[in-house]
């Protein structure tokens, strides 16, 4: 005789309680953003608004300075975007495979730059003497290579058949049309990731701004929303979290989908339905089924 399962009350109450404590606080952002400054400044619990009130967003807009905060921001993190994925991909390529001359002390020397940093004032002299200061360039050709996104990349292009590759230059491909119509369309998912990577921090980016764009032309959208928030009276709470919404929310909208084309084996019970049958978590890692070594950043160590 099977035996029933019994509800698992507990299980299903802690994740309500977690949900709630997880997701309130963004509900009540949104309900304190189209409030009235008494009910916003009011203590308590929020679930809706009082009176639907769009004061706190007719006060931020009319600052033109979240204008530019907007342009500025959306145009490093596009340029930006393109610039380091692009400078990722063909630095990644050129080195997923050991047999070019000195690719270990490349490597070596790449990774070094994870460890140790030049400082602010020796950047700042760089970045001047490079004629970046005050300019837009400096929010993001300094940041356009990263270590970390290389390795990455280099790991999941490693990963995959290099028969691939030979197939293709017995068949007449050169170098260039490997790159572009062989091992490209295999990397979307991990390029995908990088560029998400880049959304993000090119979006909540606002030191360099301060440190190397004096200028009212030069703002980006999280300075202005610092200055916005500790400006008076006018921008309460119910300001404070229309100001939030204002920053936060194109990267809440962009921020939740997932890169792959299904659930990841690894992180939510499924399987990648994409065709290489790849899930994210691998592709990321380097551990996917394109019969390659399967390395992950913990087999990087063995590379030298």
């Amino acid at each position: 005789m099977v035996k029933k399962k019994k509800p698992q009350i507990i299980t299903y109450l802690v994740i309500a309680v977690l949900m709630f404590v997880f997701v309130y606080p963004f509900w009540q952002t949104i309900v304190l953003s189209f409030s009235d400054k008494i009910y916003a400044n009011a203590p308590g619990f929020k679930f809706w608004p009082k009176e639907f009130c769009l004061d706190a967003y007719k006060a931020i807009f009319a600052d033109n300075s979240i204008f530019v905060g907007y342009a500025n921001t959306i145009w490093r993190t596009v340029v930006g975007t393109v610039l380091t994925v692009s400078v990722t991909y063909l630095a990644a390529f050129a080195m997923r495979h050991r047999g070019i001359p000195g690719w270990s002390l490349i490597n070596f020397l790449i990774v070094f730059t994870m460890f140790f940093g030049g400082g602010m004032v020796p950047t700042y002299l760089n970045i001047k003497e490079l004629g970046l200061l005050n300019t837009r360039w400096v929010l993001v050709l300094p940041g356009v290579a990263g270590a970390w996104n290389f390795i990455i990349m280099r790991n999941f292009l490693s990963s995959i058949d290099k028969e691939m590759e030979e197939a293709a230059y017995i068949d007449g491909a050169n170098t260039f049309q490997i790159m572009l119509r062989v091992i490209l369309p295999l990397s979307k998912a991990v390029i995908a990731v990088i560029a998400l990577w880049a959304v993000v921090g090119h979006w909540n980016a606002w030191f360099d701004s301060m440190v190397y764009a004096n200028g009212k032309n030069l703002l980006v959208l999280q300075t202005v929303v610092r200055r916005l928030i500790d400006t008076g009276d006018e921008l309460t709470a119910s300001g404070n979290a229309a100001t939030i919404m204002v920053a936060a929310f194109p990267l809440a909208v962009s921020g939740g989908h997932h890169a792959g084309d299904g659930p990841c084996r690894h992180c939510h019970g499924g399987y990648d339905s994409n065709p290489h049958g790849l899930s994210l978590c691998a592709e990321v890692s380097g551990t996917g089924n394109h019969g390659g070594r399967g390395e992950g950043l913990s087999g990087f160590v063995e590379w030298f």
